[in-house]
């Protein structure tokens, strides 16, 4: 290992460590606040002033997936994961039908609860059979296909069709040339699969739901909630809305079930219904009680109002917020679109959420609107890189005044009074070097 080089055999001396590590720290700082507050303009300021600006109502209301779409070239999309770089490319689009909130009912003096959920399929882990592989060549049953990819359903979806088209043979030595682009609901047989026309009707093979002594039956999407309650009533005022009589069964679709201190709260309940007791068994399975509630029972918009009643708009545009975009690049739109994209498509219920809109555009809504949190961010966004550009320029203006280099190249501030330090004289012997 070579020796160090002394001090006085330096060209050029040691610089003060101090100094140089100043300045370099606040050009570095300086700089990388500079760029923030330029970055931090798309992402922060200009979504905050458009959010302040917009006019949605801070109050929630409730929004209903009807479709999906996926397009390859759009003006618009409802999720981006990153918003400098959004384009008019591929983008899935969904579309909800908007409406007031429902009324919150609190079901007292309960019993014999039960809870029920009819899983359909996922379709993020269920088995898929890629036709291209050769894997469809041996299908038997129910298949939802997409693109050459099926999924089997028999187990879960009992359908009941009249139509189907002509027959793709997916086995033998072309069958997955012929399958390749199979799409659509398929009625397959040892890899003979055919199309499912509309009209076609899929239920959910949920039985077994016990309505035994039930007298209050909540759906909440894919989770049936069944109980004996001796009365409901509005969980705002208190009023009670229904008692039981021992002759009917109250039913209701409502957004969430939970239990409450005084009893079970059923959130933005619509739709409430009374069916006659003997109309029902002691065990049930979901297809029979969706056409008992929806065929059998008798409207009550007392107890909870009808969804058409609240409707605000049909057919309207969802957007993650305001811009349709977010910028954590951790995959939200995957999970955005995974959770608001549930349209029904796959026989599971749609989904239905809080979201926001503006009164005198309900053609769009967004389903994260939180002007509070979006001030307390363009507050740190804006004071942040403010404060650390201001600080770090007044201080390289000070260095700039106070430090002085010297005839040997050595950075000194203008108080240094060390006589080693002090610049040479002009009739100071030079070294011939």
């Amino acid at each position: 290992m070579p020796k160090p080089t002394p001090e006085e055999d330096l060209v050029i001396p040691r610089q003060d460590t101090k100094i140089c590590g100043t300045i370099c720290v606040c050009q570095m700082t300086a700089v990388l606040s500079a760029v923030a507050i330029v970055y931090l303009t798309v992402a922060i300021y200009m979504p905050y002033t458009r959010a302040n600006a917009s006019g949605i109502d801070t109050t929630p209301i409730m929004c209903t997936t009807t479709r999906t779409v996926n397009k390859d070239n759009c003006d618009w999309g409802s999720c981006g994961e990153w918003c400098l770089s959004k384009t008019s490319g591929a983008c899935i689009q969904i579309y909800v039908n908007v409406r007031k909130n429902g009324t919150s009912l609190l079901l007292s003096e309960c019993g014999s609860a039960a809870n029920k959920t009819c899983f359909g399929i996922d379709q993020e882990n269920a088995k898929k059979y890629h036709c291209i592989r050769d894997e469809c060549r041996n299908l038997t049953g129910t298949f939802n296909c997409t693109e050459g990819k099926c999924i089997n359903i028999t187990d879960a979806f009992e359908c009941a069709f009249r139509e189907t088209e002509a027959a793709l043979k997916c086995s033998g030595r072309r069958g997955k040339i012929t399958c390749i682009d199979v799409h659509g609901l398929q009625s397959c047989n040892r890899g003979t699969c055919r199309k499912i026309k509309t009209p076609y009707n899929c239920d959910r093979r949920c039985v077994d739901i016990p309505t035994r002594n039930k007298n209050v039956i909540v759906l909440s999407g894919d989770r049936v909630f069944l109980a004996r309650c001796a009365k409901v009533g509005s969980e705002e005022n208190g009023t009670v809305l229904w008692n039981d009589s021992g002759e009917e069964v109250l039913m209701l679709s409502c957004h969430a079930v939970h239990n409450g201190t005084a009893g079970v709260v059923a959130v933005d309940c619509i739709n409430a219904a009374l069916l006659p007791r003997t109309d029902i068994s002691d065990l049930t399975n979901f297809t029979y009680l969706q056409y008992l509630y929806q065929s059998r029972a008798t409207p009550n918009r007392i107890i909870a109002p009808s969804e058409v009643e609240l409707t605000l708009a049909n057919d309207s545009r969802l957007m993650i917020n305001l811009e349709g975009c977010v910028n954590t690049l951790a995959d939200e739109c995957k999970d955005f679109l995974k959770d608001f994209g549930r349209d029904g498509a796959d026989h599971n219920a749609k989904a239905r959420f809080p979201c926001f809109y503006m009164e005198n555009s309900p053609d769009t809504v967004v389903a994260r609107f939180d002007l509070e949190t979006t001030y307390r961010q363009f507050v740190i966004a804006l004071v942040l890189p403010t404060v650390l550009v201001v600080v770090s320029c007044i201080t390289l203006v000070i260095c700039q005044r106070t430090i002085v280099v010297g005839d040997d190249a050595k950075m000194r501030f203008k108080c240094t009074t060390d006589k080693n330090d002090l610049p040479m004289d002009p009739n100071d012997p030079v070294s011939p070097l």
